[in-house]
């Protein structure tokens, strides 16, 4: 068995997108850019807090609804993607390939696409069913086999695995 390091390293190398060795310089990157968003995010909580738990003596359920959008909005539209243009920017996240192997490394992004695309459609699909049965309470399986539910789970499945293998593409990096 290969010695791949602590748990704590693999899961930074797999949330940051980390290929390749992870070296002193990339244990630097990842503080600095884990501390800024902690720090964005410490801020954020305070004054989220403070503004639901104001809001809270109005109307508790509208305010503990804010709060969750709020969280999901933040974590998602401002932590997300500045972690994700930082670790690109501090090239975290290329892969470098030789000239010889660069044609195999693409197919593998494809099949990997591929797979991804799948995975997300139908997870997609059943979730959409179990949502549909948890709110609606219709059965199981007469939501798995409408139309727009099989449409749906296939768009997003073909979306998500062409977004990721592009990402994946624009990560590759010849090597010199």
């Amino acid at each position: 068995m290969k010695n791949r390091g602590s748990l704590h390293d693999l899961v930074v190398k797999w949330f940051f997108g980390i290929t390749g060795n992870y070296d002193e310089y990339k244990r630097q990157v990842v503080g600095r850019i884990s501390t800024n968003a902690f720090l964005a995010s410490f801020i954020f909580m305070i004054f989220a807090t403070a503004i639901a738990g104001v809001w809270g003596m109005q109307s508790p359920y509208e305010a503990l609804v804010g709060l969750i959008l709020a969280n999901v909005l933040f974590s998602l539209g401002i932590i997300a993607p500045y972690v994700m243009i930082a670790s690109h920017r501090a090239h975290l996240t290329d892969q470098e390939v030789g000239q010889p192997s660069i044609r195999q490394a693409r197919r593998k992004i494809g099949w990997q696409a591929l797979g991804l695309g799948v995975y997300f459609g139908v997870a997609t699909y059943v979730l959409s069913g179990v949502i549909d049965v948890m709110i609606a309470g219709s059965n199981f399986f007469d939501v798995l086999s409408l139309a727009g539910n099989i449409r749906n789970a296939v768009f997003s499945g073909i979306f998500f695995g062409l977004w990721m293998g592009l990402i994946r593409l624009f990560r590759l990096k010849k090597q010199n």
